[in-house]
């Protein structure tokens, strides 16, 4: 007894000289706002803490100071290869032992992903709770220890190489780029965060080894951990592995290079295929700690916000734009604001430019008013608030907060932005708007197509994988796979539902204060359009927000603004459904709009015609995108028309975009809007009572509405069939095949076929990814999934993108991995794995408000009861190998999959669907945009299809900025040979890429070109 006493009193006292020991080896410097600030003494690590014991999750984020500005031409994109190369293992933690940082983060279900900015580089995982310490270890493991071996960079190079070239299948994000070269002469902010082309060609281990021996050190970077978590077990972790680090040998290399006074305004021209126009302007602005930022982002909410902001009344509003934005990053050192729109059809960029440029004197010669600075501080204010939904949001905010050079501004700036005065606005937009500071960006689509909307990421930081699908806010196909044990997630004893006045109520209290999200849905969805109008259901939703019976448009958007409250509306295949959050007191005032926006929709003619210009515009940009493409045509091969999931030709949508009249949007509103569908489900800080009068009194006395339809079309056959879309001017080919598998999700097969394609490609571990981008090389992103599942029988799908000249590569390697999955099926080990793994995603993915109502919604929608928020581990549980693999070969067969492959083919093939004539087209960098390039002649020869191409200045001087030019021709012949280019008419020497043979006449063929076929001259 006594020695049992004297070991007890032993441990007890190491585990208080051991806590003693962490406290002494960090320093606590200050406390602001509930999170907590300390440095390693010994090397200078800062720590952010900020707990919240609620949460079953947390965030651990590491920042690194260190971004594209840190870099030097010769090294430019050496950063973001480098965030790269972090996931490729260390001695210690590595993919030949299955334990490196990426299947240990997958294997708990966390949500990981590292992303590259101008001033920093952060890596961060929301894991379950009990984790913390395992990221922490994995995290220091990675700071000093990393592999940066020639056959990791040589397998990840070609994934950089695409992720580089899916950026440039969209103009926006070049002509960003391009804005931002023209801008800066000095400054590091001209090179982007990818690098330039020719420094990622041409980069080696020893130049990464260097940067990360400079740069990846304790005193040069900020860890953060925010959520739940165990407090003594966390520090612990930092002392014991961050501490065992030495600090760096040398002084970390500061950035002096100061950018200098601009004395012109600049410009930068792009000229390549597309459809629809931009125009954008840039103004140079101070580094983000400048006291003026406060009124920028004033500025930028009062100029640049959807529906109330100056620029969507003076552009979208007027049918001239079809979307406008500003883009105002806050950066360490001087930076751009941005103002820019994309053009509707009918409007010219000299005229959008005008506008804008009139906007913008308008703030300098007027400034704001009163109510628009009111009302920008509300909607921010509110933002604050909503930034607090999940500790991933936290952390992201705080994170750019450390980019900028001050992790305190995340705290402090709230009160600094409630401080600003309407003529504090005035006098910063003239200090900082000036036209000889400015530089003009225009995007001039040159070739047009032969026929998406705009990416929802046009510009911003490169992420180590696509944010998309594996992000932490990703809604991808994936998103109700898993769930995390019944012992921690609860969301049932917090959970109401109740019939009022004929809707659906669920509610579900969160540990969240003051937030409420809320999702909603009723049968009003696509395919209840008839088929002469096959827009009528979206274009209805679409005038939901343009004002009502009582309220304009703006008038409800400026409500919105004031109460700090969103509400969107959209048409889905089924549903019209709508979303939106508030604050926990402005429950009645937000459900009594949105009841006047489903009920007394005004469907104001004129704004119909704004609203018929803009989606125009959204659909001739889907002309211009392989993903849409590639997904529209599978979509008709695997289903007949009528069907829920067959996507219309995009020629049909124009056409009925043109027909479709006011009145068919109100009769379509008079038949199938009501409750008799209708659900609401809300989640976050609630009060069931307070919601419940609100619903009550908002929709007292509305009827109407229809059923979902019980029948639908069937699907179509199985055959393999391969279909070739050509588009222009595209540096990445989106691949997509499809199956029909006749699974829905409710039936009891789903989940056994699910688990098996998740295997298949369902996360970043998964066979395809793990063999198509890790192993060989061959893609940036490669996945699989199950769609259109929802109220009627799906298919299996997978999507994948490619170089166009490793597309046969990248697709045999494809075959491979999905012919060995489908003949020899999956283990018992790879089973028990994706349990885990979707268990604890599955918790971490509802860690906000928004996620849950969502979810919630989204298993309702399916057919489950609520309760089976909290059912489905149990049924995951349940699954064994054998029923997976037996599902596997059920429900697909890979021999009969439908192929579309969208995008610039080397081969020039086209679908049948569009025109048989191909497609040759050439793109060059030139110093001004005063250059034009030409396709003069095409010949064949017995080997070879040679191109022959002049370039030509124009007479009028043009600012001396580099504009890509480009020119295509088409060819009433298939492409079966490679193509070479040459180029007559090149007076400088730089941007030689080695895809163009530059001539000075065509006397250099000699007897080349004898014998050979002229098949094309201009």
């Amino acid at each position: 007894m006594q020695a049992t006493r004297h070991f007890l009193i032993f441990l007890l006292t190491s585990l208080c000289a051991f806590a003693t020991s962490a406290e002494d080896a960090l320093k606590h410097i200050q406390t602001i706002g509930g999170i907590e600030e300390y440095e390693l003494r010994d090397n200078g690590l800062r720590v952010l803490l900020m707990p919240n014991e609620g949460l079953p999750v947390a965030t651990v984020m590491v920042t690194y100071e260190v971004g594209s500005r840190h870099e030097v031409p010769g090294t430019t994109g050496a950063t973001h290869i480098l965030e790269h190369m972090m996931f490729k293992g260390t001695p210690r933690f590595n993919a030949e032992e299955d334990n490196d940082y990426s299947s240990q983060m997958e294997r708990i279900g966390a949500r990981s992903n590292a992303t590259t900015w101008f001033d920093r580089t952060n890596y961060y995982a929301t894991l379950p709770r009990e984790y913390v310490p395992l990221a922490i270890e994995l995290e220091a493991d990675r700071m000093r220890n990393l592999y940066i071996r020639e056959k990791d960079l040589a397998s990840e190079m070609t994934v950089v190489r695409n992720e580089y070239e899916r950026g440039e299948n969209s103009p926006v994000r070049t002509l960003i780029k391009e804005l931002f070269a023209a801008a800066f002469t000095a400054h590091t902010y001209s090179h982007p965060t990818i690098g330039w082309k020719s420094d990622i060609e041409n980069t080696s281990p020893e130049k990464l080894r260097e940067f990360y021996d400079t740069f990846y050190w304790p005193e040069n970077a900020v860890l953060t951990v925010i959520g739940g978590y165990d407090r003594e077990k966390t520090l612990d972790a930092i002392v014991e592995h961050y501490g065992a680090i030495e600090a760096a040998p040398h002084p970390i290399p500061e950035v002096e290079t100061s950018e200098p006074e601009q004395i012109g305004p600049r410009r930068v021209t792009i000229k390549r295929a597309g459809q629809v126009g931009v125009v954008m302007t840039g103004y140079k602005v101070p580094e983000a700690t400048h006291k003026d930022w406060p009124a920028l982002l004033l500025i930028d909410q009062i100029v640049g916000a959807d529906k109330t902001g100056r620029l969507y009344r003076a552009l979208e509003d007027k049918g001239k734009a079809s979307a406008t934005f500003t883009f105002a990053p806050e950066l360490h050192d001087p930076g751009l604001f941005v103002f820019g729109a994309y053009l509707t059809p009918d409007a010219t960029h000299e005229e959008v430019e005008a506008i804008l440029q009139k906007e913008i004197e308008a703030l300098i010669g007027g400034g704001v008013t009163e109510d628009e600075l009111s009302r920008a501080k509300s909607v921010i204010r509110a933002e604050i608030v909503y930034g607090r939904d999940g500790p991933y949001a936290i952390a992201d905010q705080i994170n750019e907060a450390i980019a900028m050079g001050d992790w305190t501004s995340y705290v402090n700036r709230p009160k600094e932005i409630e401080a600003v005065t309407a003529k504090e606005i005035q006098a910063v937009a003239k200090r900082y708007f000036l036209k000889k500071t400015s530089t003009t960006g225009w995007f001039v689509p040159e070739v047009k197509n032969s026929l998406a909307q705009q990416s929802g990421r046009a510009w911003g930081p490169n992420y180590y994988r696509d944010p998309e699908l594996y992000g932490p806010h990703a809604n991808d196909k994936q998103a109700e796979n898993g769930e995390s044990l019944p012992s921690v997630v609860d969301f049932s004893s917090n959970m109401r539902r109740e019939t009022v006045a004929g809707i659906d109520l669920i509610t579900v209290d969160m540990p969240i204060e003051g937030v409420v999200s809320f999702v909603g849905s009723f049968a009003a969805g696509e395919a209840l359009s008839p088929g002469e109008h096959p827009m009528l259901a979206g274009l209805t939703a679409a005038m939901l927000d343009k004002g009502s019976a009582r309220k304009d448009r703006f008038a409800i958007a400026e409500l919105l603004d004031t109460l700090g409250a969103d509400i969107s509306f959209s048409a889905g295949s089924h549903s019209l459904s709508f979303s939106g959050r508030f604050l926990r007191p402005n429950a009645g005032a937000v459900l009594e709009l949105l009841a006047e926006q489903v009920r007394e929709p005004a469907f104001d003619p004129a704004v119909f015609e704004t609203v018929r210009s803009r989606q125009e515009a959204y659909l001739l940009q889907a002309v211009d995108d392989p993903n849409y493409r590639a997904s529209s045509q599978l979509s008709r091969m695997l289903y007949p028309a009528g069907h829920p999931n067959h996507n219309e030709e995009l020629s049909l949508l124009l056409e009925d975009l043109k027909a479709t009249s006011i009145e068919d949007l109100r009769s379509f509103h008079q038949e199938f809007y009501g409750p008799e569908s209708m659900r609401l489900v809300f989640a976050g800080d609630i009060d069931f009572e307070q919601i419940k009068a609100a619903v009550a009194n908002a929709f007292e006395g509305w009827s109407g509405g229809v059923p979902y339809p019980e029948e639908q079309p069937e699907q179509g056959g199985n055959t393999s069939v391969e279909e070739r879309i050509y588009i222009a001017d595209k540096t990445s080919v989106s691949v997509l095949y499809g199956y029909n598998t006749g699974l829905q999700r409710s039936e009891k097969e789903y989940l056994p076929f699910m688990l098996g394609n998740y295997i298949l490609g369902g996360s970043f571990n998964a066979r395809l990814m793990s063999e198509v981008r890790k192993e060989r090389g061959l893609t940036y992103n490669i996945r699989s999934y199950h769609q259109g599942d929802i109220m009627t029988p799906g298919n299996w799908a997978l999507t994948a993108s490619f170089s166009p000249a490793l597309l046969d590569e990248g697709m045999e390697a494809t075959r491979e991995v999905l012919d060995t999955w489908y003949a020899d099926g999956v283990s018992e080990a790879e089973v028990d794995a994706a349990i885990e793994t979707l268990s604890g995603s599955y918790l971490v993915g509802l860690s906000t408000t928004g996620r849950v109502a969502g979810q919630l919604h989204s298993f309702l929608q399916r057919g489950m009861e609520p309760g089976y928020i909290d059912q489905y581990p149990l049924e995951l549980e349940k699954i064994t190998p054998e029923q997976v693999n037996r599902a596997i070969k059920q429900y697909l067969d890979p021999s009969k999959a439908t192929v579309v492959i969208a995008g610039s083919l080397q081969n020039g093939s086209t679908s049948s669907a569009e025109s048989k004539n191909n497609s040759v087209s050439v793109r060059i960098d030139t110093p001004n945009a005063g250059w034009k390039v030409q396709i003069e002649k095409i010949y064949r020869t017995a080997d070879h299809l040679v191109v022959i191409s002049q370039l030509n200045q124009n007479e009028e001087v043009a600012a001396e900025v580099i504009t890509s030019v480009a020119d295509s021709a088409e060819i009433a012949t298939e492409i079966e040979l490679p193509v070479r280019h040459y180029i007559l008419g090149k007076t400088w020497d730089w941007g030689d890429t080695g895809k163009y043979t530059f001539i000075e006449s065509m006397d250099d063929f000699g007897t080349a070109l004898d014998g050979a076929e002229l098949i094309y001259s201009k």
